[in-house]
């Protein structure tokens, strides 16, 4: 019975010291928003994000973002901002055979992983990639059905110019033929996450991710460099986007909708 004893007091003061240990970690975080700085054309960043893109929690991201697009706009003309090496530029041709979608990126790096990913996929009729950035969406006006952007809003250095960028490329709609306009859903992480997501994110950043990953503090720093639900929908409203609305999940948020 004492031996009992002893390994319940041992295990519960060690429980104890963790939590408080967590609770310390976490009670730090970072609560206004510090701007991110990664260095994707650093080959060896690149290459860690490339693994973290591969891992099953981001293939099940973008499942849910290609799901939720396609059923927004199921043909057409898209565009993916920020596509790094083109995952979510394949998933969507995938699930919506009417799409021809266009990845985005500043990263030469990340653009010439996408374009081997496309042919080793054979889908390279059906999506292409282009260098650019979101302050000048290389697209002409009112020539794209449907934006997409996951986990890059955090990097864009003028969000509302971005979302301005993104209303102006967007198909115009068309009352007389009953054809609404263009669809967008931008999707990044919410930095007023829970504890337990945030002490993930902190376990991953530490424990978990390549050495090039650990050097940017990432993914943590992506967390820091996100928006609240709040301070997002303040983004759109400053916006001439229309017919947006956030949604947010306990670790994530949308700007998301219909352009009027």
């Amino acid at each position: 019975m004492t031996n009992a004893r002893q390994r319940i007091a041992f295990f519960g003061g060690l429980t104890a010291a963790i939590v408080v240990a967590a609770w310390r970690v976490y009670d730090r975080r970072f609560r206004e928003r510090v701007v991110s700085h990664e260095i994707l054309d650093d080959p060896e960043v690149a290459r860690a994000f490339n693994w973290v893109a591969r891992l099953p929690q981001m293939r099940l991201l973008r499942w849910f973002v290609a799901r939720r697009a396609a059923s927004m706009v199921p043909a057409g003309q898209a565009a993916d901002l920020g596509c790094g090496p083109g995952y979510l530029v394949l998933k969507l041709a995938q699930v919506a055979p009417g799409l021809q979608v266009t990845g985005i990126d500043l990263s030469d790096e990340m653009l010439a992983e996408a374009e081997t990913y496309a042919r080793h996929s054979g889908l390279q009729d059906r999506v292409a990639f282009k260098k650019g950035d979101v302050a000048r969406i290389p697209f002409p006006d009112g020539s794209l059905d449907l934006v997409v952007s996951t986990l890059s809003l955090h990097h864009w250095g003028d969000p509302v110019g971005a979302l301005n960028e993104i209303a102006r490329v967007l198909r115009s709609p068309e009352p007389d033929a009953g054809r609404p306009g263009g669809s967008f859903l931008v999707a990044d992480l919410r930095r007023d996450m829970g504890a337990p997501f945030y002490m993930l994110l902190w376990f991953a950043t530490n424990c978990v991710v390549p050495g090039a990953l650990r050097r940017v503090r990432e993914p943590l720093g992506s967390r820091d460099a996100s928006y609240t639900p709040q301070e997002a929908t303040r983004l759109a409203e400053s916006s001439r986007l229309a017919g947006w609305r956030v949604t947010h999940g306990p670790l994530w948020l949308t700007i998301e909708g219909t352009h009027r």
